[in-house]
């Protein structure tokens, strides 16, 4: 049986790190959905070398574990960094970067090459017919992709964005391999601490659980929102 009085205390010391962890979420998926966005407008435009770059930056980050690249940025990331610093004579030591740091650019960049996919399904979603139309009565390229396109293509993307932030949850998960705290890693500690592992990590399960069900109600009330304005 559960020890209730302990998953009590548990679930009041891994409440702590709840709202750090959702932030680190949050900024990972907006970092994902931007460098996303970046990578299948260069497919869609088909920009010279920069799609090939693209597709062969793609095809590596999609086929790697990401527990794998997480330590490929943990060990060269501040060599890379400290590399740029010294071509701009800039005083700075890439050796105290933080893990925390590692972990979004190594989560973002990986979530990212699932974004494009994503995204570019949702632009190839909105008709062409549309787009003469929109032209034929004078919108620029850039009036149509901001008024035809990204408001249809978001209606597409959205469940998608959802489950890719409950995704990133779930990966910074991983965050405890190179130190970085979250819900997962709070449980351990705690269990680490008290011996009482099944309690701390069903807690744990239940934060994962809170914070998905409201993300599913916010997608899907948002979702509502512009199915009713487009």
């Amino acid at each position: 049986m559960l020890n209730m009085e302990i998953m009590v205390d548990n679930f009041f010391g891994i409440l702590s790190v709840v709202p750090q962890t959702v932030a680190l979420a949050i900024t990972i998926f907006i970092l994902s959905v931007l460098i996303g966005t970046a990578m299948a407008l260069v497919q869609e435009y088909n920009v010279p070398v920069l799609k090939q770059v693209v597709m062969l930056f793609k095809l590596f980050l999609r086929g790697t574990p990401l527990i794998v690249f997480i330590f490929i940025m943990y060990y060269s990331l501040p060599s890379i960094i400290g590399y740029f610093t010294g071509l701009l004579n800039l005083d700075y030591n890439a050796n105290n970067i933080s893990p925390v740091v590692i972990l979004i650019v190594a989560v973002s960049l990986t979530v990212s090459s699932f974004q494009a996919e994503t995204i570019r399904g949702s632009f190839l979603s909105v008709s062409y017919g549309q787009i003469e139309a929109a032209r034929s009565l004078g919108y620029t390229p850039f009036q149509a992709f901001k008024r035809i396109i990204t408001p249809q293509a978001l209606v597409e993307a959205l469940p998608e964005f959802g489950s890719a932030f409950l995704v990133v949850m779930k990966a910074i998960s991983l965050g405890f391999m190179i130190t970085v705290v979250d819900i997962f890693a709070e449980a351990r500690l705690i269990a680490a601490s008290n011996s009482y592992y099944v309690e701390a990590f069903v807690v744990a399960a239940l934060m994962y659980w809170g914070v998905a069900a409201l993300v599913v109600k916010l997608t899907g009330k948002y979702e509502s929102y512009l199915v009713s304005r487009t």
